[in-house]
C-alpha cells in the first residue's frame, strides 16, 4: 500500500513563515530565562542598590549634575548588566553542550545559526530593561533633587548598547569555545581596562575606543560645554555589537548575502563612529568653553537675595537657596559693621587643561577683571559641585575670608597654595566655617586631613582644582579648640572683639587668648 502525504491548503505559506516564528519563540523563551537568571537578577540589584545608596552616602548625589551621571549610569550599567549579559548569554548558549544534549538539537527545526540568532535577540530585552532603569533614575532625580543641567540621550543609550555589545560577545564566546570559565575572564579583563586604560591613555581620545567611552571631565561642566562624541560613540558600539553578532551567526554555519551585507553595515557604523569620535572638539567649541570659563559674568543669570547676589550657570540656578543657607550662616556671626559689606556669588567653571600661557594665577586674575567689569568686584566664587562638606566648608571660608579681610583670594604668581591668612584673620576664617553646621565642619575636618603631610593648616577651594584661601597649622589648631567650646561663648567674644582679632598684627597666641581656649605651641610667619 502506498501512502501520499499532501499538504492542506494555505500550509505552504505557513510554513515559509515558520523558521522565523520559531527563531522569535526561542529569542522569547531565552529572554525569559535571561531576565530571570539569578546573575542578572543580582546584578539588576546591585545597580540598583547602589543608585538608592549614593543618594545616602554621597552628599553630592542629592545635588545632582544629570550631564554627568548619564555616564555614570552608563558605567554602572555596563559593568553590572552588561557583565549578566556576557556570562547568561554564553552560558545559554553552551547549555546542550553542559547537558550533554548537543546530539538532540541537531533533530530540532532550526540549525545552530538560527538558534544563535535567538541567543542574541534574547539580549534585547535586557537592554530595554536596563534603559528603563536608567530613565527612571533621571527622571526620580530630576523630581525629587534640585538637579542641574539635563541628560543627554545618547549618553542614556550607550549603557543599553553595551548590555547588547557584552551579550554579543557571550554568545561568540559560546560559539568560539565549550569552556564556560572564558565569559568570566573576558569580564575580569573588561574591568581590569576600566582600570587601567585611563592613565594609561593619559586621558586622552584613545579612550572612547573602550566601551565605556571617554574621561569624563575634570569638575562637573555645563551643558552647552560638554561636547561629548556620545552620538558617534553609540554609533560605534552598535557597530561593534552587529560585529560580534555577524561573527557568531557565521560561526554557527550562516552564510548568505544577508549576513555578508549585516556584517558590511556594521563595519561601516564601527569605523565612522570610532573615527568621528577620535575628532578633537571644533575651534567653535575650544573658543566658547575659554569664552565661560575665563568670563563667566557674561554666561550667568543672576539672583539677589538679601544683601547678597547669586551668579549662576544655566541650569544651576536651582542650587542658589542652600548656597544662600551656607552664606547666611557666615554672615549672621560677624558684627553689624562686617554685614554691611555687599557680597556676589559668582559661580565657576574650569574646562580647559591648564597650559603654559594660562595657570591658576592667570585664571583668577581672569576672573577678577571680568568681576570688576560685571561690576561686582571681589566677587565670592563657587564651583559645579555641590552638596557634600567640601563644597560647604569651601564656599563657607571664601565668605568669611571675604568678610574678614576685604578680599577675595588669589593665587600668587607661580604658586599653587593660594593666599595665606595668618593671625587671627586666620582663626575667624576657620572658626566662621565649622560654625556653619555639621556638614560644614565634616568638610573642614577632611580638608585638613588631606592638606595633612603635604602643607600643615588647611585650604579652601574657589573650585574643585585648586586652593585659593590657605590657613596654616596654628590657626587651624586655635579655630579647632574654639569649635568644641560652647557656641554662644565663643560667638559673643567674636563680636566683642572684631577688630582686634581681624588687625593684621593680631597672632593666633592672641587669638587663642581673646577666645580663651589654648595657645598654638608654635606659629607661622605669613
Amino acid at each position: 500500500m502506498t501512502v501520499v502525504l499532501t499538504e492542506a491548503p494555505g500550509t505552504p505559506a505557513a510554513d515559509a513563515t515558520a523558521p522565523r516564528r520559531a527563531v522569535l519563540a526561542l529569542a522569547r523563551v531565552e529572554s525569559v530565562r535571561m531576565l530571570r537568571h539569578p546573575v542578572t537578577l543580582a546584578a539588576t540589584l546591585l545597580l540598583a542598590g547602589s543608585w538608592v545608596s549614593a543618594w545616602f552616602a554621597i552628599g553630592t548625589t542629592r545635588y545632582p549634575v544629570l550631564q554627568e551621571l548619564d555616564r555614570d549610569s552608563a558605567i554602572g550599567m555596563m559593568i553590572l548588566l552588561g557583565g549578566a549579559a556576557l556570562i547568561v548569554g554564553n552560558l545559554a548558549v553552551l547549555r546542550a553542550r553542559r547537558d550533554g544534549t548537543t546530539g538532540l538539537s541537531q533533530v530540532l527545526v532550526l540549525p545552530d545559526h538560527a538558534r544563535t540568532l535567538a541567543h542574541l535577540l534574547a539580549v534585547l530585552p535586557l537592554a530595554l530593561a536596563g534603559a528603563v532603569l536608567i530613565v527612571a533614575r533621571m527622571a526620580v532625580l530630576a523630581i525629587c533633587a534640585p538637579a542641574a543641567g539635563h541628560p543627554n540621550p545618547y549618553e542614556l543609550a550607550i549603557g543599553p548598547a553595551t548590555v547588547l555589545l557584552l551579550g554579543a560577545l557571550g554568545v561568540l564566546l559560546g560559539r568560539l569555545t565549550r569552556s564556560a570559565v572564558l565569559a568570566p575572564l573576558a569580564l575580569l579583563v573588561l574591568l581590569t581596562g576600566l582600570v587601567v586604560l585611563e592613565p594609561l591613555f593619559h586621558g586622552g581620545k584613545a579612550l572612547w575606543l573602550a566601551p565605556q567611552g571617554g574621561p569624563a571631565h575634570e569638575m562637573p561642566t555645563p551643558v552647552s560645554l560638554m561636547a561629548r562624541p556620545a552620538a558617534a560613540h553609540l554609533g560605534y558600539l552598535l557597530g561593534l555589537t552587529g560585529l560580534l553578532a555577524a561573527a557568531a551567526v557565521l560561526r554557527a554555519g550562516a552564510r548568505g548575502v544577508r549576513v555578508a551585507v549585516a556584517g558590511a553595515v556594521a563595519l561601516a557604523c564601527t569605523v565612522a563612529g570610532g573615527t568621528a569620535q577620535l575628532s578633537p572638539p571644533s575651534a567653535a567649541v575650544a573658543a566658547g568653553r575659554a569664552a565661560v570659563m575665563k568670563h563667566p559674568s557674561k554666561h550667568e543669570t543672576c539672583q539677589e537675595l538679601g544683601h547678597v547676589t547669586y551668579c549662576a550657570f544655566a541650569g544651576f540656578t536651582r542650587w542658589i537657596p542652600a548656597w544662600n543657607t551656607v552664606v547666611q550662616a557666615v554672615v549672621a556671626q560677624v558684627p553689624a559693621t562686617a554685614r554691611s559689606t555687599r557680597l556676589t556669588v559668582r559661580q565657576r567653571v574650569v574646562v580647559l587643561a591648564f597650559d603654559r600661557g594660562t595657570g591658576p594665577a592667570e585664571l583668577l586674575a581672569a576672573w577678577q577683571a571680568d568681576d570688576a567689569a560685571a561690576g561686582t568686584p571681589r566677587a565670592v566664587g563657587v564651583g559645579t559641585q555641590w552638596g557634600d562638606g567640601r563644597a560647604t566648608a569651601d564656599l563657607a571660608a571664601q565668605v568669611a575670608y571675604r568678610l574678614v579681610t576685604g578680599r577675595t583670594g588669589a593665587a600668587r604668581a607661580g604658586e599653587l597654595g593660594g593666599t595665606t591668612v595668618c593671625g587671627g584673620a586666620g582663626v575667624l576664617v576657620v572658626w566662621l566655617t565649622g560654625q556653619t553646621g555639621a556638614q560644614a565642619k565634616t568638610g573642614l575636618r577632611l580638608l585638613a586631613e588631606e592638606a595633612r603631610g603635604e602643607r600643615d593648616g588647611v585650604s579652601f577651594y574657589e573650585t574643585q582644582l585648586f586652593p585659593t584661601v590657605h590657613v596654616p597649622a596654628a590657626e587651624l589648631t586655635v579655630a579647632t579648640h574654639a569649635l568644641a567650646r560652647p557656641h554662644a561663648d565663643i560667638a559673643a567674644r567674636v563680636r566683642r572683639s572684631w577688630v582686634t582679632l581681624t588687625a593684621p598684627g593680631t597672632t593666633a597666641a592672641q587669638a587663642a587668648r581673646i577666645l580663651g581656649v589654648p595657645a598654638p605651641a608654635t606659629s607661622t610667619a605669613c
